[in-house]
C-alpha cells in the first residue's frame, strides 16, 4: 500500500476506483461482526471501539512507522487533523453504539446519509458543484430517512435516541469526509487514519474501562477481527479520496449499506416494514442521485479524467 503524496492525485480515478471497493469489502465485513458482537456476545460498543482504534494505530505504525509517511506528532499539531480525529472518533462511536440495538442494515443505512450532508458541505466548502439532481437526492434521501426510522407527519414519537445518535453520526462523518478532502493535499495517508485512531482511543479506552466484563477467546479473536476490516477499510477509503472527489468517493460508499442490510436480513433476520423498506430504497436512490448528479458515473470514474 501506498501512501505517498501524488503530485497530481485527481488524474487516477482508477486507482481510487480500486480503493473504493477494498474499503467496501472491509466495510461490509465490520459491520456483520459488530453486529455479532453487540447482539450475540453482548460486547460493550465502547470495548470495540477500543480495540479498532488500538489495533488500527498498532497496524499503521507498522507500516509507516519506518517509511517517513507517518507523522503522529501532527495530530496535535495541526487543528485540521485534530479536527478529523476528534470529529472521526464520535461519528463511530456513534455507529458502534447503534448497531447492536437498531440492527446493522438499519444502523448503516441512517449512517449513509453521511454523503448527502457531504455533498451538500462540499458545495459550501470545497465549491463542488451543487445541481438540481442533487438537491432532489437530498430531499429524496431524507423522505426516505423519516420512513426507515418510523417518523410520522408531525411527531417525533417514534425517532428514538439511537435514531438520534446515527444521525448526529452521519453529520460527522460528512464533516470528516470534507476534512479528508482538503488533509490529502498535504498529509498522507498513514497520519490522517493515525489521527482518528489516537483520539478514537483517548475517547472510547476510559469508557471501556468503566464497563469492563471479561473477554474470552472467542470475543478477542472477532474483536481483532472488526478492527482488522475497520482499519483496512478506512485506509483503503481515505486512498480512495485521494483520486476521487467527494460525490465520486460517495457513489462507491452507497453499496455498503446495499450490502450490509441485504447480509442482515438473511443472516440476523433483521425485520423491516414495508415503509421502512420503502425508506431503505429512497435513502439509497437519493444518496446515490446526491452523489452523481444525475449521470451514471462508474464508466467515466474508470475512462476519464476527474476534474479538480
Amino acid at each position: 500500500m501506498s501512501a505517498l503524496l501524488d503530485p497530481n492525485p485527481h488524474h487516477q480515478p482508477r486507482r481510487g476506483t480500486l480503493w473504493m471497493l477494498v474499503s467496501l469489502a472491509c466495510f461490509t465485513g465490520n459491520a456483520l461482526l459488530l453486529k455479532v458482537l453487540a447482539s450475540t456476545r453482548h460486547v460493550d460498543p465502547w470495548m470495540s471501539l477500543t480495540f479498532r482504534a488500538g489495533l488500527g494505530l498498532l497496524i499503521t505504525l507498522a507500516l509507516f512507522g519506518f517509511s517517513g509517511q507517518l507523522r503522529l506528532r501532527r495530530s496535535f499539531q495541526s487543528w485540521l487533523l485534530a479536527s478529523r480525529g476528534v470529529l472521526g472518533a464520535l461519528g463511530t462511536a456513534a455507529y458502534y453504539i447503534t448497531i447492536g440495538p437498531l440492527g446493522a442494515g438499519k444502523s448503516t443505512l441512517i449512517g449513509n446519509t453521511w454523503c448527502v450532508f457531504a455533498a451538500v458541505l462540499a458545495a459550501f466548502v470545497l465549491k463542488e458543484r451543487l445541481g438540481p439532481m442533487k438537491i432532489f437526492g437530498i430531499l429524496l434521501a431524507l423522505f426516505g430517512l423519516g420512513l426507515l426510522t418510523g417518523m410520522a407527519p408531525g411527531t417525533l414519537a417514534e425517532f428514538g435516541k439511537y435514531e438520534t445518535i446515527g444521525l448526529i453520526g452521519a453529520l460527522l462523518a460528512a464533516a470528516v469526509v470534507v476534512v479528508i478532502r482538503q488533509l490529502v493535499r498535504t498529509e498522507s495517508t498513514a497520519t490522517i487514519f493515525a489521527s482518528q485512531c489516537v483520539y478514537s482511543l483517548l475517547l472510547a479506552a476510559p469508557v471501556a474501562w468503566l464497563h469492563f466484563t471479561p473477554l474470552n477467546l472467542g470475543d478477542v479473536l472477532l474483536l481483532s477481527a472488526a478492527a482488522l476490516c475497520a482499519t483496512f477499510g478506512q485506509l483503503a477509503m481515505t486512498e480512495g479520496f485521494r483520486f476521487l472527489p467527494v460525490a465520486a468517493g460517495g457513489a462507491f460508499q452507497n453499496l455498503v449499506p446495499v450490502v450490509i442490510t441485504l447480509c442482515s436480513i438473511s443472516l440476523f433476520a433483521e425485520p423491516f416494514t414495508t415503509p421502512q423498506a420503502l425508506g431503505a430504497l429512497l435513502i439509497l436512490w437519493g444518496s446515490f442521485q446526491t452523489v452523481v448528479g444525475g449521470r451514471l458515473p462508474f464508466r467515466r470514474l474508470v475512462r476519464t479524467q476527474i476534474p479538480q
